[in-house]
């Protein structure tokens, strides 16, 4: 048995003894007791304490509260260091042969039943710890699916969740975090919004809810699951099974499921021979790579099971913004399956083709598009919210529908067309989500694919990522779109080259590319002379109706705010003067106002 000491109600660093206590085969007693670590004896400030120290400290915060039943907390465990870290550039680098800092430790917590995050599975977050602990708190990520108003898109926390651990830790000075106190706060974060204010709650309540009902269409579904073998349970919180031990009989399916070649390269890659794996993967153009991945028995089973989930009447949400038709796998009871995938085979190929992008896949997004006639015919071009894509053909029987590869969001040839890859069943391509790409319209049958995108925490806090985002790293464009890499959904150009497409109506014109600082300097083609080429899409101009009427509200708004339309409207003219764009300002006749 284990007896654990509680510590002081102020969780002040005074730390108890671990004592564990068992009967031993002789009939005797052993007793084993894990003291402090010696750097919580000592009386120096935290910012004095080694590297060693630290990881000693950690460890045993660790110990302590797993042998102590906290309520809200299943398990914690002490995961060593990430594959990538964020380093004093600002830029994500390979952890390599070295043991840390920083450090990663991945607890499940579980709320409640009856409160509002309450899910029988619990909810798994890593804390990551770096030398500067304790005097400063672990970085918090939720490492699943989660909708909560609190966290952003990585389910990362705000700047004001460690405003308030900080301000939680105070009274522990010198010894300002603790494990504990971290776990604390995040499941106070399940429970209520940190600030109580009745529009936070108002939110709080929305997200809740929206989690709420994802849950529950889980156990809705659960019964009613066709393929049960393919909803696997969740993965213990540290893994250390080797791959060749999951692909051998421990991956809960993937042994049969990925081909026997793909299984043999990625144990041998496994024990530090690449060559195997590297002449697996077939390079399509510089940056496409695809390679023989699923056997055809997963790909009947996972479109059997797409079948029958639509046959239910339980919600199917769009797999993204852009495709209409599909299913997210992880909104279904699948998320464990394609965790067990990432851990098993993407994570290698993922870190071998793009070491920093690739580095290390912690999340993912899982889901199934459907091309075909009277559904989506194909997808207009478009960059992934993702930072590696893995994207497989299930089936069934099609025509047409390929894949065409532009450049990198950002480089000069963004937009100009570089591969066009033609799906085989079971195959997978794989790339990194800034390459702009677009399927195009299948001529027959119908094409189901699988995808997978991945995200990598390290990279998404690096310079090189944010300053992409913010568009700093956005390099001027070497010559003109080509015409097949243009998209009606995200290019402020397109009009100028192309007519509409034939679904334009049933689109969302998010125009922002080029932004204007990376221009190319060719001379402008001129636009498509054709019917639909009137005032309601724009003219063929760079500028649609839509595009001024959103100007337009946006100066109703801004003379409601000054009281002075003209004054605003005189300022917006001038600056419009001295742009190419496409814009002016015209009168509304039924604008009552001057704007």
């Amino acid at each position: 048995m284990v007896l654990f000491l509680p510590p002081p109600k102020d969780d002040a660093y005074d730390p108890p003894d671990l004592v564990s206590v068992a009967a031993t085969p002789s009939g005797g007693v052993c007793v084993v007791v894990v003291a402090p670590p010696p750097v919580l004896l000592k009386q120096q400030h935290p910012e004095t304490w080694s590297m060693l120290e630290v990881l000693e400290l950690v460890g045993y915060e660790v110990e302590c509260l797993n042998a102590e039943e906290i309520e809200g907390l299943g398990e914690i465990a002490f995961a060593g260091a990430p594959e990538m870290f964020l380093g004093a550039d600002g830029e994500a680098h390979a952890m390599g042969d070295r043991l840390g800092p920083p450090w990663a430790v991945h607890a499940r917590l579980c709320p409640e039943p009856g409160t509002p995050y309450y899910s029988p599975a619990g909810w798994r977050v890593r804390l990551l710890i770096d030398s500067s602990y304790p005097t400063t708190p672990p970085e918090c990520n939720f490492v699943q699916v989660m909708h909560h108003f609190f966290t952003d898109n990585d389910n990362g926390l705000p700047p004001v969740f460690y405003e308030l651990l900080m301000e939680s830790m105070k009274r522990r000075a010198p010894y300002r975090a603790t494990l504990r106190g971290t776990l604390a706060l995040l499941l106070q974060l399940l429970n209520e919004p940190l600030h109580p204010c009745e529009g936070c709650q108002s939110q709080f309540d929305d997200f809740a809810e929206v989690n709420r009902k994802r849950l529950n269409t889980i156990a809705l579904y659960a019964p009613q699951r066709l393929h049960p073998q393919l909803f696997l349970p969740p993965r213990p919180l540290v893994d250390d099974a080797p791959i060749a031990a999951l692909l051998g009989g421990g991956g809960g399916g993937w042994e049969r499921w990925l081909v026997p070649p793909l299984r043999s390269a990625l144990a041998a890659a496994e024990a530090g021979r690449l060559a195997p794996l590297r002449a697996l993967l077939t390079e399509c153009v510089d940056g496409v790579y695809s390679f023989p991945m699923l056997t055809m028995e997963f790909c009947e089973l996972l479109v059997a099971e797409l079948d029958a989930y639509a046959a239910t009447d339980l919600p199917q949400n769009r797999p993204n913004s852009m495709n209409s038709y599909g299913l997210v796998l992880n909104e279904i009871g699948m998320e464990a399956t394609f965790d067990a995938l990432q851990a098993c085979c993407l994570r290698k190929i993922g870190s071998l083709l793009f070491p920093v992008e690739g580095g290390s896949l912690d999340r993912h997004h899982s889901f199934i598009v459907q091309y075909a006639a009277g559904k989506d015919l194909g997808l207009d071009m478009h960059v992934d919210n993702s930072d590696v894509t893995f994207n497989v053909c299930l089936g069934r029987k099609f025509r047409g529908a390929g894949l065409t590869f532009c450049g990198y969001m950002g480089d000069p040839h963004h937009r100009h067309r570089s591969h066009v890859y033609q799906h085989e069943v079971g195959r997978c391509v794989v790339h990194l989500g800034r390459r702009r790409h677009g399927a195009d319209d299948i001529t027959d049958g119908e094409r189901i694919n699988l995808i997978v995108w991945n995200h990598n925490l390290a990279y998404r806090q690096s310079r090189a990522y944010t300053e992409l985002q913010q568009q700093k790293r956005y390099r001027k464009e070497a010559a003109a779109p080509d015409a097949e890499c243009l998209s009606y959904t995200h290019d402020r150009d397109y009009l100028k080259y192309k007519s509409p497409p034939t679904m334009a109506h049933k689109m969302t014109r998010r125009a922002w590319c080029p932004p204007l600082h990376a221009r190319h300097d060719a001379d402008e083609i001129a636009a498509v002379a054709c019917g639909t080429c009137d005032d309601e899409n724009g003219g063929g101009g760079e500028a649609t109706l839509l595009d001024a009427k959103l100007v337009q509200s946006v100066l109703r708004r801004a003379a409601a705010q000054t009281g002075d339309g003209a004054t605003v409207r005189s300022a917006l003219t001038k600056a419009l003067a001295d742009d190419d764009d496409g814009f002016e300002v015209f009168d509304d006749p039924n604008d009552e106002s001057d704007t």
